[in-house]
């Protein structure tokens, strides 16, 4: 981002600042802008400022921070926690969070035992608390009519020689076996994941939590890290199922710009990624 955007958002990343009680020069802040939904400020490795891009995504501000303050105290890895409340300046909405600690690994191979972890960890939150704040399942592209969407809005986005191949995928996701919905991150990708030499030191982004397919959250961990550990985490069955939902991951990402609002270059680059990943599929 440059320093020109930057300037709209100071007044109100600096008012998080002061209520978080945190001195931090704006030369010194670590600027993260390549998120879709968020501007992310780490100061002083203190206090992380989230703001939000749009209109859209300030509405769930508050609820998202919510969910944050409710997470289980036990997990085996940070949560982002408040720090502040929710402000709002210049029609700009913005919340400080604690800082958490720790980097993503590079896409490839990650410690099984470390993955497993998170994974049961996650999978064991009790949703029943939580409800009022948690996003409808699969709602950041269609909800629960996503397949809808992915025919009706997103597969017609494609190169006309990879739509039936498209379809294919689908029709893949749409046999597996229903199972239970249980708690999901929904983004359980390595940039949410931040690991410390071989231990996930925090889980961060969870803004899409919700009731679901588990697999959703397999299917991420392998696109990222790959499928020998994750299968030895999750089991065959499980692995197989998420393998099939991966299939379908960069159809989501043009789902979400299209029910994000994000058109022009943005939801060009999504389809031509996705045009170019079912290629490599077939």
């Amino acid at each position: 981002m440059s320093p020109f955007a930057l300037m709209r958002f100071r007044p109100l990343i600096q008012a998080v600042l002061d209520q978080a009680g945190v001195r931090c020069a704006p030369t010194e802040w670590d600027v993260h802008s390549n998120g879709s939904a968020h501007l992310v400020v780490n100061a002083g490795q203190r206090v992380s400022v989230r703001v939000a891009k749009n209109h859209l995504v300030g509405r769930q501000v508050q609820r998202r921070t919510d969910l944050l303050r409710a997470l289980p105290a036990d997990l085996p890895f940070e949560v982002p926690r408040p720090l502040t409340r929710v402000l709002e300046r210049g029609g700009h909405v913005a919340v400080g969070l604690t800082w958490v600690p720790g980097r993503p690994r590079e896409v490839g191979p990650a410690p099984a035992r470390a993955l497993g972890r998170a994974l049961r960890a996650i999978d064991a939150i009790d949703p029943a608390p939580l409800s009022a704040m948690l996003e409808p399942s699969q709602s950041h592209w269609g909800g629960s009519h996503w397949p809808r969407t992915v025919r009706e809005r997103i597969i017609p986005q494609l190169l006309h020689g990879n739509r039936e191949r498209a379809e294919r995928l689908l029709d893949d996701a749409l046999a597996l076996d229903p199972v239970t919905p249980r708690f999901i991150h929904s983004d359980f990708a390595g940039h949410n994941i931040l690991w410390n030499r071989e231990r996930i030191s925090g889980v961060i982004d969870w803004d899409h939590a919700s009731v679901g397919d588990p697999g959703w959250d397999i299917a991420a961990a392998g696109n990222w890290f790959g499928w020998e550990a994750v299968t030895r985490v999750v089991g065959r069955d499980w692995a197989e199922r998420g393998r099939v939902l991966q299939r379908l991951m960069p159809l989501q990402a043009v789902g979400y710009a299209m029910t994000h609002g994000y058109g022009g270059a943005t939801l060009r680059q999504a389809v031509e990624r996705a045009d170019r990943w079912i290629e490599a599929e077939a």
